[in-house]
């Protein structure tokens, strides 16, 4: 659990020792919380305040607590939790941030902000986040008509035609399978997420045979910091579904990454080669995809290794 559980008392700081800070929450400057960017030593802030969550690896939502680790996570703690959930947050509560300190937001970022919180709050009170039940009713049932109907196709035919097109109807219901899931692990579909989770394993460990468990942890990290690249090799602030090195490279940067776990500074053999022709080999490396999926789904459900998030 992070360790600012009882920072009312108590603040740590930089050099491991504790300084007291009686009542009155303890003050910090952006540059101090920007040197706590990594799960073991994690600090969070949310509007204007700063929490210590590091090594929370029980925290609901999976690793998605450490992409903000050393940032400010005002904004996407809004996106990902209900109302109420700030609750929780006192525990970790360690002391205030320094408004002044924030030196590298301009004005125009300032405003930016405001503007996507007000057309949040907007959007909110318009019911633009309430889901339909009866569209959602529709598509699951017509999905399961899908599966019923590939089914009957083989059973009750022997021709290679019929196959075939079962199959492809088997194809799109697993398609469809993975969107559906997707949406209720979102919890876009109900107010109690449980009963989005529950919904979620059907489509997704039952009818796709993949852990949810696992995809939800690493999909977090996706919406929480999309198409971002880690800032290094020990923080987990980037987006995971694009940490795909050595095997493709989304950018110049990171096609380079790999160089500084090398003594000499620069890139391997097959780092070279693999970057070099990524152009062909893009395709044939996503058919691998699934065993992958299944690979990293059979880790998280038989505790086997460390799975990727």
């Amino acid at each position: 659990m992070g360790k600012g559980g009882d920072a009312s008392v108590a603040t740590r700081v930089t050099d491991g020792t504790m300084k007291l800070v009686g009542d009155k929450p303890a003050k910090f400057t952006w540059a101090e919380v920007k040197k706590h960017i990594t799960p073991q030593d994690a600090w969070v802030v949310y509007q204007n305040r700063v929490y210590d969550v590091s090594d929370w690896y029980e925290h609901p939502g999976g690793g998605v607590i450490f992409t903000h680790a050393g940032d400010d996570m005002t904004d996407i703690f809004a996106a990902f939790h209900a109302q109420g959930s700030q609750a929780m947050m006192k525990k970790f509560f360690i002391g205030d941030l320094i408004p002044e300190s924030v030196t590298h937001k301009d004005q125009q970022q300032l405003d930016f902000e405001k503007g996507y919180r007000d057309l949040r709050a907007k959007l909110v009170m318009m019911g633009m986040f309430k889901s339909s039940k009866g569209y959602y009713a529709y598509k699951c049932s017509f999905n399961m008509t899908m599966w019923a109907i590939a089914v009957a196709m083989v059973y009750f035919s022997d021709t290679m035609a019929m196959h075939i097109g079962s199959a492809l109807l088997l194809g799109l219901f697993w398609q469809q399978c993975g969107w559906l899931a997707h949406d209720f692990l979102h919890h876009q579909v109900f107010k109690k997420r449980k009963y989005g989770d529950l919904v979620g394993i059907f489509w997704g460990d039952l009818m796709q045979g993949f852990s949810m468990q696992w995809w939800k942890n690493k999909h977090n990290g996706h919406h929480a910091v999309p198409n971002l690249h880690n800032s290094s090799l020990e923080s987990q602030d980037g987006d995971p579904d694009i940490d795909t090195m050595p095997l493709l490279a989304w950018s110049i940067k990171q096609a380079q990454s790999f160089r500084e776990m090398n003594a000499d500074g620069k890139d391997s053999t097959f780092v070279k080669y693999a970057i070099k022709f990524q152009a062909f080999t893009y395709f044939p490396i996503l058919l691998l995809a699934r065993i992958s999926w299944l690979n990293e789904s059979f880790k998280t459900a038989f505790g086997l290794g460390a799975s990727s998030e």
